[in-house]
């Protein structure tokens, strides 16, 4: 796996550390670090990365996030063509047809989300973190 495409709730999940989600979303973009894939993130999921750590819990932690996201990710680019390109994939959700027009644009290998039922139209196949995990011959470890 070379490109991985990352959906906003996976980051949303890591930046609030909320609590059924944190070890899967973590585990699975580290993961991708760890072998080596370039990891994406859509321009649109920076800010609502950033809107909920500060709702949640102030600017600076909204900052904090963008700066871990940062280090981790390429930012998708949202443009013109990317945009025009969403409007025909995963109706009725014009916000999923986004990622994965960006997932077309930068030709990912693999999209990473929790949403269940997203992304029926991706240009390439859709994990939850635990799934990617398991794929990558990773196992969870109770402590």
């Amino acid at each position: 796996m070379n490109s991985v495409l990352v959906d906003t709730n996976v980051w949303v999940d890591i930046a609030l550390k909320r609590p059924d989600f944190f070890e899967d979303s973590l585990g699975s973009v580290m993961a991708c670090v760890e072998e080596g894939a370039q990891i994406f993130v859509v321009g649109t999921s920076v800010k609502d990365v950033f809107y909920w750590a500060e709702w949640s819990a102030g600017a600076e932690a909204g900052y904090r996030a963008l700066s871990m996201l940062f280090d981790i990710a390429d930012v998708a680019v949202v443009d013109g063509p990317v945009c025009k390109n969403a409007v025909s994939l995963e109706r009725p959700d014009y916000e999923e047809g986004i990622i994965s027009a960006c997932a077309r644009a930068e030709q990912v290998e693999v999209i990473v989300s929790r949403d269940e039922t997203a992304f029926k139209d991706a240009c390439a196949p859709k994990f939850t973190p635990r799934e990617l995990l398991s794929h990558l011959g990773y196992e969870m470890v109770d402590f």
